[in-house]
């Protein structure tokens, strides 16, 4: 994540630096409009989506939520505000393309995340391996799966399992591993 953040050109960087810091959905990154970004309570309220560069509403109610905003992201955001990159439009949206309204998702992803990738050597994806890969690496660093589910605002914790409990043996098989490791150093330390 972080080679295709630090490569991709503006609005593209932020944008996936977003994706990366947080496991939304593109639809909802890019429904996003300053207001949405509450830097004194460090929020980021997710209220809208947009589907085919529509403004809409989230994926379910679960969906809307206030996720918390990192001081990396927090800083992030507030260069990006303060670049000729964002450009100020009457929907007060974060993203906005030359005519004012929310990006495309799919017109993005093809024309500018897939000649990225490209360019980098990496597997052609979309905008959906973000959340994944946020998922993913929560769940490795051994976040419990409700603190996961919180993130994704999925509506229940078996649908986080049902896509992410792939992930639980190899963090399950890590986790084990490190306990031995301590439990048998210590015993070392105890017979020496």
């Amino acid at each position: 994540m972080s080679r295709i953040v630090s490569s991709a050109d503006e609005p593209l960087g932020t944008i996936c630096f977003l994706l990366s810091v947080t496991g939304m959905r593109i639809g909802e990154v890019l429904a996003l409009r300053s207001e949405d970004l509450d830097f004194k309570r460090k929020l980021i309220n997710v209220r809208c989506s947009t589907y085919g560069g529509q403004l809409g509403t989230p994926k379910s109610a679960a969906s809307i939520a206030d996720l918390p905003m990192p001081s990396a992201l927090e800083t992030r955001l507030r260069i990006y505000l303060a670049s000729s990159y964002y450009r100020k439009n009457d929907l007060g949206l974060l993203f906005a393309n030359r005519g004012g309204r929310p990006y495309s998702a799919n017109k993005l992803r093809e024309k500018k995340l897939r000649p990225l990738l490209c360019l980098l050597g990496m597997p052609l994806g979309g905008f959906h391996g973000f959340r994944h890969a946020v998922a993913t690496e929560m769940i490795d660093s051994g976040a419990p799966i409700t603190v996961v589910q919180a993130q994704l605002r999925h509506s229940d914790a078996r649908i986080t399992l049902g896509l992410y409990g792939h992930v639980i043996p190899e963090s399950q098989r890590n986790a084990v591993t490190a306990l031995a490791d301590r439990i048998s150093g210590a015993q070392l330390l105890t017979k020496a």
